[in-house]
């Protein structure tokens, strides 16, 4: 009896230690998983760089600065510095009411002054910047320690949605200089900007006091990799831990990723759409019949499914569809037969050779090469004769503000998820992205429901206009979507917590390293 309570005992004793070596083994893995270096490398193929004289000075995905705004998976904006933004009767007057505790990377405390100094840079400097946020902003001033008055000429009614993201970064007074240059960017976001080498990459590192709560990730580092096919051979070999921006993942990678054990695919509907431009000023594109004749002629869903291999949405609207609140649909058809029809109606005489110009940094980035060569056939069929160029990207840039093309890709983001930021720009006579992409659209009645619809405060009112322009886009056909971007990206299966929003902007603040 005693040898059997002996054995008893023995054998709790050895469970006991079998149990406490678990919770020591647990609790070591713990350990190891928390003092593990926290450092992040993300491939990209662009720079993120964008200069002292630029409105953000780096990309918004680098999470170094903040708008007063940002938008949600609905495309709504929410407030971010601010708490609550406030209109009066006229729609021509907001009042901003600043989120309190918010500090910036040099220390200073984000005021409403703050807020002046950077909005009225922007507002020097808004026939530069590509978003045109206060184009019609008359003043803003401090009305207190923080809250901030804008006044406009007439009334911004989206003014809520303009002020997200790229439309309205806020640094600190002490990052510009006197010309309102960007010397050195103290945002407010999750991470501090640390070091740029030219061409190559740039390094973030911890905000330990972000107001949003301290990141995980001690440092991140975006490593420059132009090249689709070296961008992959750095991801399996470790050398870069994920690919994490729109257009870095080409749709013939998604397999072999897949088949890679350490390496996870994902991906996202992002707010990007794919445009086929037409020079509208000079033949033979100055004919509406053969404009809408490549566009029938396109058939949107076979080209997502052979050349994107089913990563993309084929667009059937005028802008991303995750704008559901604005969009039409059923704006883009296929109907070869009718297509035929149209390009006989092309006056003779028209000059039958057409020059494509085709970006080749957007071409490392998105499949844009092969999309061209079926647009190349299909004109074939239509008697024209189609010669495709690869520029580079400073040569493509002159050369479309120049008019000195036919045809053209590019992409467009819906960023403030508003539709006048795709109709102002690209649609009135006098829009920036019509003017610097050579498009040379011109129609009064476009022009006339474009300022309408942007000042129209009532909904319904609103969205009738909206309905009315983009079934004018449709039957005008000044350019036209291909098709909606799904945003391919990579991680290795270390990294965790890695996402990206609409905006392809990666979550850098949640992400971490197991």
């Amino acid at each position: 009896m005693m040898m059997l309570k002996q054995r008893k005992s023995i054998l709790i004793w050895c469970l006991i230690l079998l149990v406490l070596a678990g919770l020591l083994s647990g609790c070591n893995a713990r350990e190891q998983a928390q003092t593990k270096t926290q450092e992040l490398v993300i491939g990209i193929g662009r720079d993120f760089y964008d200069g002292p004289d630029s409105s953000n000075f780096l990309h918004g995905s680098t999470g170094v600065w903040e708008s007063l705004t940002y938008l949600n998976e609905n495309l709504e904006p929410v407030p971010h510095l601010a708490e609550k933004l406030v209109s009066d009767d006229t729609g021509k007057v907001w009042t901003v009411y600043l989120r309190q505790g918010v500090r910036f990377h040099d220390g200073a405390p984000l005021t409403a002054g703050a807020v002046v100094k950077s909005v009225t840079r922007l507002k020097e400097r808004a026939k530069l910047d590509e978003y045109g946020t206060f184009l019609n902003l008359e003043k803003v001033e401090a009305a207190g320690e923080r809250e901030v008055k804008f006044t406009f000429r007439q009334p911004e009614p989206a003014f809520p949605a303009k002020v997200a993201y790229h439309g309205c970064p806020i640094f600190s007074p002490q990052s510009f200089d006197a010309e309102g240059k960007i010397v050195h960017p103290y945002g407010t976001g999750p991470f501090k900007f640390a070091e740029y080498k030219k061409g190559e990459a740039l390094v973030m590192v911890r905000n330990d006091d972000y107001w949003g709560g301290k990141p995980k990730l001690e440092k991140v580092t975006f490593k420059v990799i132009p090249d689709p096919s070296t961008r992959l051979a750095a991801l399996q070999t470790g050398e870069i831990q994920a690919v994490a921006d729109v257009g870095g993942i080409l749709p013939e990678q998604a397999q072999v990723i897949k088949g890679d054990s350490n390496l996870v695919l994902l991906s996202r509907p992002v707010t990007t759409t794919h445009y086929l431009l037409f020079n509208n000023k000079k033949p033979p594109f100055n004919d509406v019949h053969l404009r809408q004749a490549v566009s029938l002629a396109i058939d949107r869903a076979q080209m997502v499914k052979e050349v994107l291999n089913g990563y993309g949405e084929p667009a059937d609207t005028i802008f991303t569809s995750l704008a559901r609140a604005w969009v039409v649909k059923g704006l883009w058809t296929t109907d070869k037969n009718k297509a035929r029809e149209l390009a006989a109606q092309v006056k003779a005489g028209t000059p039958r050779k057409v020059v494509f110009i085709v970006n080749s940094a957007l071409a490392n980035r998105w499949p844009y090469k092969p999309i061209a060569e079926i647009l190349q056939s299909e004109l074939k069929a239509f008697g024209f004769e189609v010669e495709l160029r690869i520029l580079e990207m400073g040569a493509w840039k002159e050369a479309v503000k120049k008019g000195e093309y036919d045809l053209t890709l590019t992409p467009y983001t819906l960023m403030t998820g508003d539709p006048d930021f795709f109709f102002g720009r690209w649609i009135h006579s006098n829009g920036q992205m019509n003017v610097q992409r050579g498009v040379g659209y011109n129609n009064p009645e476009a022009d006339r429901l474009v300022e309408l619809a942007a000042a129209e405060r009532e909904p319904a009112k609103k969205k009738e206009l909206y309905d009315r322009l983009q079934r004018l886009v449709a039957s005008d056909v000044p350019l036209c979507s291909i098709y909606h971007d799904v945003c391919l990206y990579a991680t290795r299966k270390e990294v965790q917590d890695l996402t990206l929003d609409p905006f392809f902007k990666p979550s850098l603040e949640k992400a971490w390293i197991k």
